[in-house]
């Protein structure tokens, strides 16, 4: 899902919630109608995004753990566009797909077993710059971005809180 996608899913279901778009109330329309029928698909398209990202927080998942430059060893991420992103996979198969996407078979690799919501709330507030998490990323169509906005994480650590400047996005 891309950012712009997320955005409209918002505004369209803050929309569908608010008092004046109450379901009866409308002007009976086509056009109303037609309006009325595209909130109500944003607003079941978002129950159905706050139902996954619940379950991501109440999901073990495993994050390859990899050297770091001054010693020690830290969860594997990527940098893109100004995002820091933690590599996160559901099981050591969707591990191996994101390597053998990536060209590089690792015969064994070390991970850290985190629930989602530590990732969410403990982590990602602690990195002091916006970061989301990748879920199974090169694992066909079964990868998901948690992007580091509101209701997926803390305000304090949200791109669209204003908590990175501006508020507005950082890619």
């Amino acid at each position: 899902m891309s950012w712009d996608e997320w955005e409209q899913l918002k505004k369209q279901a803050l929309e569908k919630r608010s008092p004046d778009d109450a379901p009866g109330t409308g002007t009976g329309t086509e056009a109303g109608t037609e309006a009325g029928t595209e909130a109500e698909a944003a607003v079941q398209r978002m129950d159905r995004i706050r139902h996954a990202i619940d379950g991501f927080r109440y999901t073990t998942v495993l994050v390859p753990l990899v050297p770091l430059d001054g010693g020690g060893r830290g969860f594997l991420t990527a940098d893109f566009d100004g995002v820091r992103w933690i590599h996160a996979f559901t099981d050591e198969p969707a591990a191996a797909a994101f390597d053998a996407a990536q060209g590089a078979v690792h015969t064994r690799r070390d991970f850290m077993a985190v629930q989602g919501w530590r990732l969410l709330d403990v982590v990602i507030p602690a990195m002091a710059r916006p970061c989301g998490v990748a879920l199974d990323v090169g694992s066909d169509d079964d990868g998901v971005l948690l992007p580091p906005v509101a209701g997926i994480v803390p305000d304090a650590a949200a791109v669209d809180s204003g908590a990175y400047g501006s508020g507005g996005r950082p890619w």
